[in-house]
């Protein structure tokens, strides 16, 4: 099926469709660990063949399959076909009709997780990939016949991989890695067999790669290529080297010999760490959302601008952190005005507005705000090179622990 052939308004209108958000399927695995829930996986067989065309779509013949006597006749498409531009958004709308069907309804925070009317099943999808959970093994059984009986189904209890994940569960605790995907990495850019070393990056790592340089690497897509798979792995599974991978970024364009060591350097922290796990443990203190965030200020000697950090952990388990650096936009002249006074009035008590809820939030004790000190800041991690003292004991802060051997999903992975 050739896609690119169809033309907007005619073949087809809108195209865009959400997908499951990671942290997402971070907090309920979360919820698994620390409250007993019961998890499944399922994939839908042949997903986008549910979707029904929203437009006209005609298609020649497969040659050597046509129709006797009917061989120069084309085919209307009734449903979607993979290839199809629309074939996405025509899948998840058939899923939602199907799910609402069935009594599930769409969280308001994401598009893709779907929640029953007491609560009880949680299910989020990634495309035609599903994840449910419910204190009820019965409740999941039941619902997933349901579906079935639709969608043809393939379904598994305590998957061992999911989304590209590799899930090892224990006795209250569960083991998410990407070693298979840290593996095919050092194989693709000829890196499995350089020796290991204990940081992601060297101490005066930001001055060395700031260093202008009129020597241009020539192979450009593979640093791009390799900035690309690794900021994937960064964002996902491994904080640790998030803000190495975001410092090196800032030079795709054109990465200079000492971007390209300092790449190659990163590669051989991950050699010795590829089986580095993310780990989640009941916890006998279950507080439902702690944000732990960090600043460094105008620390980057080429620019001075600051690089913030973030992680957010879920019942103490981490889900979700990010590393960059603040950019401001605007296209309101009486902003660029404000900034350039101190005094606020009628004009601008929206801003003040955002002030005070923040404010009335700590005293409803609904959020409360806490100074910690720098060794004990866990986003530090995001916004600056550490030590190995340092990266050990961050280590311990966002649960970051050896899994105990290559799991056995990444050798079937692997071959």
């Amino acid at each position: 099926m050739l896609g690119n052939h169809q033309e907007h308004m005619m073949h087809y209108y809108d195209t865009w469709a959400s997908v499951g958000r990671n942290k997402t399927f971070k907090v309920m695995l979360s919820l698994v660990i620390n409250f007993d829930y019961i998890p499944y996986q399922f994939d839908v067989e042949t997903a986008f063949l549910h979707g029904k065309m929203d437009a006209l779509v005609y298609v020649k013949q497969v040659k050597g399959y046509e129709v006797k006597g009917k061989e120069n006749w084309v085919w209307r498409l009734q449903k979607s076909l993979y290839g199809t531009k629309q074939a996405p958004r025509m899948w998840k709308a058939k899923l939602i009709a199907t799910l609402n069907n069935l009594g599930l309804a769409s969280a308001k925070s994401d598009e893709s997780l779907f929640v029953n009317s007491d609560k009880t099943i949680l299910l989020h999808i990634h495309v035609d990939d599903g994840f449910i959970i419910s204190k009820s093994e019965k409740a999941i059984i039941v619902f997933l016949d349901k579906l079935n009986k639709t969608l043809k189904l393939k379904f598994k209890k305590r998957p061992t991989q999911h989304l590209g994940y590799n899930l090892k569960w224990c006795d209250n605790e569960l083991k998410i890695n990407q070693m298979d995907l840290i593996v095919k990495l050092l194989r693709q850019f000829g890196m499995e067999e350089c020796k290991s070393v204990k940081t992601p990056c060297n101490g005066n790592f930001l001055n060395k790669i700031g260093c202008k340089s009129s020597h241009a690497i020539i192979k450009v897509t593979l640093f791009q290529q390799a900035i690309r798979s690794l900021y994937y792995l960064a964002h996902h599974t491994r904080p640790d080297v998030l803000f190495t991978v975001n410092q090196l970024s800032k030079y795709s364009t054109k990465p200079s010999q000492s971007h390209w060591n300092a790449l190659k350097h990163l590669f051989c922290y991950l050699n010795g760490t590829k089986d580095k796990s993310l780990v989640y443990r009941q916890q006998s203190i279950k507080e439902a959302l702690t944000q732990w965030a960090d600043e460094d200020y105008a620390n980057d000697s080429e620019d001075r601008k600051s690089i913030t950090g973030y992680v957010i952990l879920a019942f103490s388990n981490p889900i979700c952190h990010a590393s960059h650096q603040p950019i401001l936009f605007n296209d309101n002249s009486g902003e660029v005005t404000i900034s350039k006074q101190a005094s606020l009035n009628a004009n601008t008590k929206h801003i003040e507005v955002r002030y005070q809820y923040v404010r009335d939030c700590v005293m409803k004790k609904l959020i409360k705000v806490v100074q910690v000190s720098t060794n004990d800041m866990i986003a530090d991690v995001l916004t600056k090179p550490l030590g190995v003292v340092k990266l050990q004991e961050v280590y311990k802060q966002l649960h970051l622990e050896d899994s105990g051997g290559v799991l056995k999903a990444e050798e079937n992975h692997l071959g």
